[in-house]
């Protein structure tokens, strides 16, 4: 492996096996996870209620695009409470991939959510401005948040990665057309760059860290 990593430059190497997907990046490695997705996953499976699902109000069957979708955990829970497939979209072509790879290599409980996220390498801006009116019932966005408050590896890669440009009012405005019912925003506490896009920060129940806003179409 050393040998491989060598001969790239120092260029990203992600290496896929049965059951696992691991990322070799500047001297670390990542594994892929679904990191706090999977108690979310597993809190869901014994009834109790998601922050995001129960901000969004998510329900069976209805459709869902996710146009930030990072590592893809609010993916998973939204996979997992609507029963139907997620649109997740992500510009950066590494995490992108090392997203993709995790997904299809989740533990049982969590393999048919996974399978129901479908992972698009485009910048959510462009993308959203070619869809149709109410292409979804609800669209979900979490810009990388202002300041850094998660912990761990994996979001040291995303970090890394991840367009690090605050949410403009444009592309609220394209996700609401976009929208049927709704978008829902994902915001540090107590939610400043919430207010800034003319939003009411409700900060979570589960998690004082995070705020949501919503926005009806």
């Amino acid at each position: 492996m050393s040998r491989v990593l060598e001969e790239t430059g120092g260029a990203p190497v992600l290496v896929l096996a049965a059951r696992r997907a691991d990322l070799f990046e500047k001297g670390r490695t990542f594994r892929a996870t679904a990191g706090m997705a999977y108690l979310r996953l597993l809190r869901a499976r014994r009834g109790e209620s998601d922050p995001l699902v129960a901000a969004a109000k998510l329900r069976r069957g209805e459709t869902v695009l996710d146009a930030t979708l990072g590592l893809a955990g609010d993916a998973l829970l939204a996979a997992q409470a609507t029963g139907t497939r997620v649109i997740g979209l992500e510009i950066d072509p590494v995490v992108a991939a090392f997203t993709l790879a995790g997904l299809r290599r989740l533990a049982a409980h969590a393999r048919e959510p996974g399978q129901n996220v479908e992972v698009l390498k485009a910048d959510h801006r462009e993308w959203l401005r070619k869809q149709p009116d109410g292409s979804f019932d609800v669209v979900l966005l979490d810009p990388m948040f202002r300041k850094a408050g998660d912990a761990g590896p994996l979001f040291d890669l995303l970090r890394a990665h991840a367009s690090h440009e605050p949410l403009d009012s444009g592309t609220l405005r394209e996700a609401r057309r976009v929208a049927r019912r709704g978008v829902l925003v994902k915001d540090a506490s107590p939610g400043h760059e919430l207010r800034r896009l003319g939003l009411v920060p409700r900060i979570s129940r589960r998690s004082a860290a995070i705020a949501f806003g919503w926005t009806g179409p």
